[in-house]
C-alpha cells in the first residue's frame, strides 16, 4: 500500500509543472495533459483500493511501540507458484550450462582430433613423396643402365648386369614392403576403438617374456634385463595398445644391443598430476634435436646396418596414442657406464588416468 501512497504522491507533485508545461504549449495542450493527469491517477488509486481488498493480509500493521520484530511478507499461492517457476528455470538454466560445458569439451577434444590427423596426413604425404620415391629412383636408374648397356647395344649380361638387376629387384621388394606397411598401419589404426580396462602391466610381461625368448635364439650370449612396474592399467583398445608397448619394448631392447648390462624398463611417473607411462632403455640414445623427426613414417636416426627396422614402429606408436586422445614424446636421458639412453612417454586421454594397484 505504501508503494501506491508514493505513486499517488509523485503523480500529485508532478501536476504543478504539467500544469505549467501546458501553459507554455497552449491551452489544448495544457488541458490535455491535465486529463491524462487526472485519469491516472483514478486508475491508481482504483488499482490501490483493488490490491488492499484482494490481498488485505499484505498491508502493514500499524506501529506500535511494542513491535520490534520486523515485517514479514505472507506467503500467498501466487508467490509460492512463481517460487516454483524461478527454481524450475534455474535447475533449467544450470541443465543448460553443463550441457554447453560438455559440447565445448567435445568440440576441443574434436578441434584436437583434426589436428593430429593433419599432422598424420602430412607425415604420409611427406612419406609417399619422398621414401617411396627413393627406391623408385633406384628401379628407374639401374633399369636404365640395363636397358642402354644391355638392350640396345646387345651386349651380354654380365656380372656387373646382373648386379644392377638385382638392385632394382631389391628396391622394388623395399617399396612394395613400403606400401604394404603402410596399408597394414592404416587398416590397424583405422579400426573401430574398443573400450576396456587393459592391464598393461601384464602386457608388457608377456611381451618381455616373448622378447628374452627372441633372444635366446638369435643372440644367445646376449641378455635384457626388464623391469616391469607392476598394476599399471588403463583403458583403451586392448590390441592396439599392446602394439604400443610391443613397438616401445622392442625398439628398447634392440637400441641396448651394445649396452653391458642392458635394462629396459616400463612404468609410470608417479609424481605428476596426470599418468605419464614410460619404457627407459639405457642403449644407445638420441641428438634430442631429432625427437620429432623420429615419429615421421620411414623415419630413422640410425643406419640399418647398425639397428635394422622399417622406420614405422613409432610412427604407429603416435597413431595409437593420439586416437586415445593422448600425446607421446621422447627424452635423451643419462645412463652411467653404457652411452645416454632415451625414454619415450605416452598419456592416454589427456593424461587423466591414474595408476591403479588394485
Amino acid at each position: 500500500m505504501q508503494v501506491w501512497r508514493r505513486r499517488l504522491g509523485v503523480l500529485a507533485i508532478g501536476l504543478p509543472s504539467v500544469a505549467a508545461a501546458g501553459a507554455t504549449g497552449g491551452a489544448d495542450t495544457a488541458q490535455l495533459l491535465a486529463a491524462v493527469c487526472v485519469g491516472a491517477l483514478i486508475v491508481l488509486v482504483a488499482v490501490a483500493v483493488a490490491q488492499r481488498r484482494r490481498n488485505p493480509a499484505t498491508a502493514a500493521p500499524p506501529a506500535t511501540a511494542s513491535s520490534a520484530q520486523p515485517a514479514t511478507v505472507a506467503t500467498t499461492p501466487q508467490t509460492t507458484e512463481l517460487q516454483a517457476k524461478l527454481d524450475d528455470r534455474e535447475r533449467e538454466l544450470a541443465d543448460r550450462t553443463r550441457e554447453l560445458a560438455g559440447r565445448q569439451r567435445e568440440l576441443a577434444e574434436r578441434s584436437r582430433e583434426f589436428a593430429n590427423a593433419g599432422r598424420e596426413l602430412d607425415s604420409l604425404a611427406h612419406s609417399i613423396s619422398h621414401d617411396l620415391r627413393a627406391p623408385l629412383r633406384v628401379v628407374d636408374g639401374f633399369a636404365t643402365i640395363v636397358l642402354e648397356d644391355y638392350g640396345d647395344r646387345g651386349k651380354p649380361l654380365d656380372d656387373l648386369g646382373r648386379d644392377h638387376l638385382r638392385r632394382i629387384v631389391a628396391a622394388s621388394q623395399r617399396m612394395n614392403s613400403m606400401i604394404d606397411t603402410l596399408l597394414n598401419l592404416s587398416r590397424m589404426t583405422s579400426r573401430e576403438l574398443a573400450s576396456e580396462r587393459v592391464d598393461l602391466s601384464q602386457i608388457a610381461r608377456e611381451l618381455a617374456d616373448d622378447l628374452r625368448d627372441d633372444l635366446r635364439i638369435r643372440e644367445p650370449a646376449r641378455t635384457v634385463e626388464f623391469v616391469i612396474a607392476p598394476g599399471l592399467r588403463a583403458d583403451g583398445d586392448p590390441t592396439l595398445l599392446r602394439l604400443v608397448l610391443q613397438n616401445l619394448l622392442g625398439n628398447a631392447a634392440k637400441f641396448s644391443a651394445k649396452s653391458r648390462d642392458a635394462r629396459v624398463e616400463f612404468g609410470c611417473r608417479e609424481d605428476r598430476e596426470s599418468a605419464e607411462f614410460f619404457v627407459r632403455d639405457n642403449g644407445a640414445g638420441f641428438d634430442m634435436r631429432f625427437a620429432e623427426k623420429m615419429f615421421g613414417m620411414f623415419q630413422r636416426l640410425h643406419s640399418a646396418n647398425e639397428f635394422p627396422g622399417t622406420g614405422v614402429g613409432l610412427a604407429t606408436v603416435q597413431k595409437i596414442i593420439h586416437r586415445h586422445g593422448g600425446r607421446v614424446w621422447a627424452e635423451a636421458v643419462p645412463a652411467p657406464a653404457d652411452g645416454h639412453g632415451a625414454a619415450f612417454y605416452f598419456t592416454l586421454w589427456d593424461g587423466r588416468l591414474e595408476k591403479k594397484t588394485t
